[in-house]
């Protein structure tokens, strides 16, 4: 390829083009890196029997991911958590596990949007008017049951970590034609966790299951202890 340099211009014409091509290269690298949808505010404690956690599901819901929802498209965010106990010698081990799957559908005949929870020993269902509402909703997980105490070991360090997942059920009729060539995609966040945490020695073992209408889990109770790093 050869470089022509005009005589009237000189080098002045090139460097022009030289620092138009670093700043749009800055660009490009500053989107590639820019912060996408990601898991925070991650929360621990125990209700009743129950480890519990809360989370927060950050810039997980765009404008075309909305613009969908209102044309009555079916979204869904799952949310994949996990508890692991720290070991010092071999691979940190999964204690247990729970998936909570979010989803929420627009009637445009009542003018409604219906939001589901669904995951182990969760389950309910909620219909509201209010946009700012189910996009809330979406995006966070509220005394999520992962794990009984009695499967901790007090003297032992764990750590809880979530990931969350956005399908779009672009197959259901008509929705497989209408939005076939949407420029939006799916998204799947990085895995985010929680510092090392420990079970209190005062808490008492149980085998009870989980009820989240108990009297004795109305309230979270402090016997998580955090290990900042």
């Amino acid at each position: 390829m050869n470089f022509f340099i005009n005589k009237k211009t000189g080098f002045k014409g090139c460097l022009s083009l030289i620092a138009l091509s670093g700043l749009l290269l800055c660009l490009l690298v500053s989107s590639a890196f820019a912060a996408g949808p990601s898991v925070v505010n991650i929360g621990v404690a125990t209700k009743g029997n129950y480890v519990v956690m809360d989370a927060i599901l950050t810039d997980g819901m765009e404008d075309k991911i909305l613009e969908a929802i209102e044309s009555g498209m079916p979204m869904t965010i799952t949310f994949q958590i996990e508890l692991r106990k720290q070991n010092s010698f071999w691979a940190d081990s999964l204690v247990k596990a729970n998936k909570v799957s979010h989803t929420v559908q627009f009637d445009s005949l009542k003018k409604v949007y219906r939001f589901s929870e669904m995951g182990k020993h969760v389950k309910r269902k909620i219909i509201t008017r209010e946009k700012d509402r189910y996009q809330n909703l979406m995006q966070t997980l509220k005394n999520i049951p992962i794990a009984p105490t009695y499967q901790l070991d007090p003297g032992k360090k764990y750590y809880v970590r979530v990931k969350a997942d956005l399908e779009m059920d672009r197959f259901w009729f008509p929705f497989n034609y209408l939005f076939f060539f949407v420029p939006f995609n799916d998204y799947e966040t990085s895995w985010s966790q929680t510092s090392p945490l420990a079970l209190n020695s005062e808490q008492p073992p149980s085998t009870e299951a989980y009820n989240n209408n108990s009297e004795e889990g109305r309230g979270l109770n402090n016997v998580i202890r955090s290990f900042n790093k």
